[in-house]
């Protein structure tokens, strides 16, 4: 029994759900691991737990499977330490007791350990343990340490003995080794490990020590890392046990694959000391430590204890802490109950649901609240979140007035206010920018609200109709292949919103409307200066030509100038404003504004860098070929899109004519949904509409459209295709043949299954 007392773990995580092992795999003498926390929700959980930010600790995370769910299936698991990855947890088997150690001193006063979902079983954790060190040990010039092991090497084979506190008063893990041509040394005396040492390894684990069976020989110790690049720190602990008379002497080497580490060692008199090197140690994979006595030396080596650890460079940036602050606020003011977990931006693929970062300098630059039930007033905390860029809180039961702060916010340019119950005053400040085109302000249905809003009631609803393809986007993505685009048909719903801050609408000669929108309204000779007379194409569809250009204030933008002969008239193209207006996502492609001139209508988007998905899944060599990781990131950036498209917009926004060209990549190949020319917007479910005219592209199948008519011209259905090779776990033969060999293909089989599942879901003949 350790004498240690452990506390609940409920204060510092608000996930996951406890749990016990069973019966058989219980041990009086491992009470801590006999409960656990599991957390089957969520793609990351995470403890915040406060320490003291420049103190040295080690942190230790502990895993007893003990069958607790009954599956007796071990799940494995990767363990974050805040935004980087610390390891991957394999468990050996259920009852054996699995350790994760890091020596780390923390930058800030707290730290997250995350726990995440890779797909192959539920995370858990079985205990978390910080013990702080003292600074002046474990020394590395960059970087943590990851413990390999950590051996006392002075116990036989018959008795392996581990130890831990109160033996160590830092509460390390001293495991029992053995080697068949080492002989035990012992002494009863007490090695002092205070006076030479700021290490104090254990004095039971410093009174036995290992010296070659042959005294000529050497102590070898040796492994391999099939990581070429990992570094490493070896602290080797020694103490002399005899009392050396004149015409005696012990002194040894230390060589690393050869070359010279340390020179002519002389332990002390029952009295430990560390012998390590300031540098870590990388020799390409193989790692061999030779001690062999000096040439003078009249007694053999000795070792009594030695620890390994690798070095972890913890490079990925974490949220600039004002921010951090603020958005910990609002989570707390509104008791926020998504899954925000650990860091808000970091890593990129477990950001917080909602926000979106400026990761060169991980800052929050966007944050939707829509439909997440907010009461109460708009939280002061926001006024911190000074790189915010768009703010969406609509459709949730705000009251009060508007604060002033929000029109100080220097670098907002997008303000969703709709659709709650707040009153008194706009602020003149918002006014004034939304006047002076610095600002999209959307106040709609706050019938208590007032101000000098100079926009006019909505005269006409107006109806959108969009339908959406998510099943295929995982197919898609394995296989770069097409699937026959299908009829549809869905149900009409009508938008509104009645009240004095509602866009402008006007009637044109042709009976058809164009919303006033609420990005920045062009004039053509504004168009030809941003594009330089139309200089540089970037892109081309059937609605027109797509060119480059650049605003006043340097901001890089595409647009999209509708040619005569285009098939998208006046009110497609009405439809396109409107639902961009109103759709602030951050794997959505931004309206920064819109021409409508005479014969000339035009759409001003922000610039996408990276192309678009359909140039990076092509054979083009020239481009470098989308990782797995990169693959499925930009499904679920997709998914995302869609899924606020369905969800979070209300009414709900159903996108069709979703093809490879319409999902645009970022500088960090975060994909952004774009090109929503054909749309649909349904209001209840009660009104059905049938459409003639199901504009679309070929390739993509809604999955809640209904089958109407089949192409005539059938080529190559991706579903029929995948579906044998699926059947038959054909994996490799269905994964992108460039990327052989370098994914994991569970996760690849994963990614089938649910992709699969959802085609047949949605469809079963397709």
């Amino acid at each position: 029994m350790t004498g240690i007392n452990y506390i609940s773990d409920e204060t510092f995580i608000s996930t996951g759900e406890n749990n016990v092992v069973l019966q058989e795999y219980r041990n009086k003498y491992q009470e801590p691991y006999m409960s656990l926390r599991s957390f089957p929700e969520g793609i990351r959980n995470c403890y915040k737990i406060n320490v003291t930010n420049g103190t040295k600790y080690l942190i230790r995370s502990s895993f007893k499977y003990g069958n607790y769910d009954r599956q007796n299936i071990l799940p494995e698991f990767e363990l974050q330490l805040g935004t980087n990855v610390w390891d991957s947890v394999k468990l050996e088997d259920a009852s054996t007791i699995t350790n994760k150690e890091l020596i780390h001193i923390p930058l800030r006063d707290y730290i997250h350990v995350c726990l995440v979902n890779t797909g192959l079983g539920i995370p858990f954790i079985s205990a978390l343990e910080l013990r702080p060190l003292p600074n002046t040990s474990y020394q590395t010039q960059t970087g943590s340490l990851a413990l390999q092991w950590r051996l006392d090497t002075g116990q036989t084979a018959a008795n392996l003995t581990e130890y831990r506190y109160p033996d160590d008063v830092h509460d390390r893990f001293w495991c029992g080794y053995y080697d068949d041509n080492w002989k035990l040394v012992i002494t009863s005396s007490t090695i002092d490990s205070d006076v030479h040492d700021s290490f104090q390894p254990p004095s039971v684990v410093m009174s036995t020590a290992a010296t070659p069976k042959n005294g000529t020989d050497a102590l070898y110790i040796s492994w391999m890392d099939f990581d070429n690049s990992a570094e490493y720190f070896v602290y080797m602990h020694v103490a002399e046990f005899e009392k050396l008379q004149p015409n005696q002497s012990r002194q040894f080497n230390i060589t690393m694959n050869g070359e010279s580490l340390h020179e002519k060692v002389v332990p002390y008199y029952l009295s430990s000391s560390t012998i390590y090197s300031t540098r870590a140690l990388s020799t390409g994979g193989q790692y061999n430590l030779s001690i062999f006595k000096a040439m003078n030396s009249t007694l053999p080596p000795i070792l009594n204890a030695i620890e390994v650890y690798t070095v972890k460079e913890f490079l990925e940036s974490r949220t600039n802490q004002a921010d951090v602050d603020a958005i910990t606020s609002i989570k707390s003011t509104y008791k926020i109950k998504k899954n925000w977990q650990g860091d808000p931006c970091s890593p990129l693929v477990n950001s917080w649901e909602g926000i979106d970062c400026s990761h060169e300098h991980s800052r929050i630059v966007s944050l939707n609240l829509s439909f997440s039930g907010l009461t109460g007033e708009i939280a002061p905390y926001i006024s911190n979140l000074t790189m915010i860029h768009i703010l969406d809180l609509s459709n949730n039961n705000l009251t009060g007035s508007i604060p002033d702060f929000l029109s100080r916010l220097r670098k907002l340019t997008v303000l969703n206010l709709e659709k709650n119950e707040l009153t008194g005053l706009v602020p003149v400040g918002l006014i004034q920018k939304r006047k002076d085109g610095l600002l999209s302000l959307r106040l709609c249905e706050n019938p208590n609200l007032s101000g000098q809003v100079s926009w006019k009631k909505k005269k006409q609803s107006i109806s959108i109709v969009l339908a959406v393809s998510i099943p295929g986007i995982f197919i898609l993505l394995s296989t770069v292949s097409a699937v026959s685009w299908v009829g549809f048909k869905r149900k009409k719903q009508h938008a509104h919103c009645d009240d004095p801050f509602d866009v402008e609408v006007m009637q044109n000669s042709n009976q058809s409307s164009l919303l006033e929108s609420e990005g920045q309204r062009f004039t053509y000779p504004e168009i030809v200066e941003i594009t330089s007379n139309f200089k540089s194409i970037i892109g081309r569809g059937r609605f027109g030509e797509v060119y480059f250009g650049t605003l006043q204030n340097q901001t890089q933008v595409a647009v999209k100038l509708l040619i005569s002969s285009s098939t998208q008239g006046s009110k497609e193209f009405e439809n396109e404003v409107s639902l961009l207006m109103r759709a602030h996502h951050r794997n959505l492609v931004s309206l920064v504004g819109y021409c409508d001139e005479g014969e000339t209508m035009a759409l001003v988007y922000n610039f996408v860098a990276n192309g678009n998905l359909q140039q990076r899944l092509s054979a083009d060599v020239t481009l470098p070929v989308l990782t797995w990781k990169e693959r499925l990131q930009i499904a679920v950036d997709a998914a995302r899109g869609l899924d606020y498209l369905h969800n979070g917009c209300k009414p709900s926004i159903v996108r069709r004519d979703l093809k490879t060209s319409n999902i645009l990549l970022n500088e960090n190949l975060h994909a952004m949904i774009a090109d929503f020319g054909l749309s649909k917007v349904f209001a209840t479910e009660s009104a059905t509409h049938v459409s003639t005219d199901p504009k679309g592209t070929f390739g993509y199948l809604d999955p809640q459209a209904a089958i109407i008519r089949d192409v005539e011209a059938e080529p190559i259905h991706i579903c029929r295709w995948v579906s044998p090779k699926f059947e038959t776990m054909e994996t490799e033969s269905i994964v992108d043949s460039r990327i052989q060999g370098t994914y994991n293909t569970s996760s690849a089989w994963k990614a089938l299954q649910i992709a699969m599942a959802c085609v047949f879901k949605s469809n079963p003949k397709a």
